[in-house]
């Protein structure tokens, strides 16, 4: 009982210990849910959150197309006043437009112009993920996510006058915390600028499933549905699992439990969204958005990660995820609304079943494929390296992966090993991992028995490095 108690007090004070910057990306999920789940900007309706997703999608992509300008995207001093007069102006023009001068075309220009300053900010965000080992990643962003929904929850006791002025200000902070989380890290770890784009570096497998799922959301789940406790409470819940499995180093956890978790929850939410099925709003609207959450922190952590092994630019990867999202989201609604307009309300029905057989199959198809956090995710890294660079960062993150994979290393060892092969330190590694210098000895221990190896000395000519 002690050793629990005591177990329990060093993650809290863990969690006293995270940096607040860190979580900025919650104040940019809060800014957006603002304008579309609270009804306080009376005008603001289902094809005008068309028109600001699609305008998050084409400034992404637009990014994608001009990254080896542009990257990395936190330091583009020009980008980052652009981000800031963009959600600034955006909202400011939406605003006006709903409580001042009822005019659409300011409406139209606000969103537009919102939306491509988050596309901006999403993948800055993006770009500090991709330097951060897992581990890191999915306790910020977790707890990113729980700050987000207790905003949310404030802003449903708030005049839409307060909401107002929220909307002006949480992207100012978000772009000023997401530039000092940037600061705080090694000069090491910082996204250099990009070089030339291989589309074979994409991880193809988990985009589309994001793809496949983003389009059944579309067609069953509309932006304009009002926001319930279920679907905080879902999103919360799902978030501190992550939170607290990471930071308490317990056995139970692993990454592959994030998107083992999202298929079931996914399903079991999209289902009841059919009005044949649904027999409970808060419910579904719960089972959803813990699906979802745990969908979008797989997909973080995946890119991330790969960010991290490989060195591919994170604001290039994850502009061509993003973009793909929210134009596919779009042509959800455009599907759901020509069906309502020709098909009964059975035919939708079994329509709706369809497209969810279709996300199971594309989960199914994913967990046969890729069962590790570290698999290659249908990247095919191009070029063969020169003798001077057969150990460059990613060619050693893929060695140290085919070699847990050979020697049952659990995920936890293997995110050791990653960190071992960097030649880092234990209190390095402990403090990146969120555990004691004792635990990070005894997985090294672990890892070195499983390897057949004595020492670091022995493990760095098993994986081929040379002094």
């Amino acid at each position: 009982m002690k050793d629990f108690v005591g177990r329990w007090r060093d993650v809290l004070m863990r969690v006293g210990m995270l940096p607040a910057a860190f979580l900025g990306v919650g104040l940019y999920r809060a800014w957006l849910s603002t304008f579309f789940r609270y009804e306080a900007f009376p005008t603001v309706g289902f094809f005008d959150y068309a028109l600001f997703e699609g305008a998050i999608g084409v400034a992404s992509f637009a990014v994608v197309a001009f990254a080896r300008r542009v990257v990395p995207l936190w330091c583009n001093k020009a980008l980052v006043r652009l981000t800031a007069a963009s959600m600034v102006g955006g909202s400011a023009l939406v605003v006006i437009a709903c409580f001042g001068m009822p005019v659409a075309a300011l409406k139209y220009a606000g969103l537009v112009l919102a939306g491509a300053g988050l596309a901006l900010l999403i993948l800055m965000w993006a770009e500090f993920f991709g330097s951060l080992n897992p581990m890191r990643v999915a306790v910020y962003y977790a707890g990113a996510i729980v700050l987000g929904e207790c905003f949310k929850w404030v802003f449903t006791g708030l005049e839409p006058a307060h909401i107002a002025v929220f909307s002006l200000v949480l992207p100012l902070v978000s772009i000023d915390w997401v530039r000092r989380s940037m600061r705080r890290l090694p000069e090491l770890d910082l996204p250099k600028p990009m070089g030339k784009p291989q589309l074979s570096e994409v991880p193809w497998k988990p985009v589309l499933l994001m793809g496949v799922c983003t389009l059944a959301t579309g067609f069953g789940v509309l932006p304009d549905k009002p926001l319930v406790t279920g679907n905080i409470v879902g999103t919360v819940l799902m978030a501190l699992f992550v939170f607290f499995g990471v930071l308490s180093s317990s056995k139970w956890f692993n990454f592959d439990t994030i998107y083992q978790l999202a298929f079931p929850f996914m399903t079991v939410g999209l289902l009841l969204i059919v009005p044949q099925f649904s027999l409970d709003f808060q419910t579904a609207a719960a089972c959803y958005d813990a699906g979802y959450t745990m969908l979008s922190l797989f997909i973080v952590l995946v890119l991330s990660n790969i960010t991290y092994r490989f060195g591919i630019a994170a604001a290039w990867l994850n502009g061509i995820e993003r973009g793909i999202r929210y134009l596919v989201e779009a042509l959800g609604w455009g599907a759901f609304a020509l069906g309502s307009s020709f098909l009964t309300q059975g035919q939708m029905n079994v329509l709706h079943i369809g497209i969810v057989a279709a996300v199971v199959v594309a989960f199914a198809a994913l967990f046969l494929s890729e069962k590790r956090l570290s698999a290659k995710w249908g990247i095919n890294l191009k070029g063969d390296p020169g003798e001077d660079d057969v150990f460059s960062p990613g060619v050693l993150a893929m060695r140290v992966s085919d070699l847990s994979h050979d020697c049952n290393l659990s995920p936890r060892e293997e995110e050791v090993l990653q960190l071992l092969a960097r030649r880092e330190t234990a209190a390095q590694i402990g403090e990146k991992l969120f555990v004691a210098p004792g635990t990070v000895k005894a997985h090294t221990s672990r890892i070195y028995r499983k390897l057949g190896v004595r020492s670091r000395e022995e493990l760095y000519e098993l994986l081929g490095q040379r002094e």
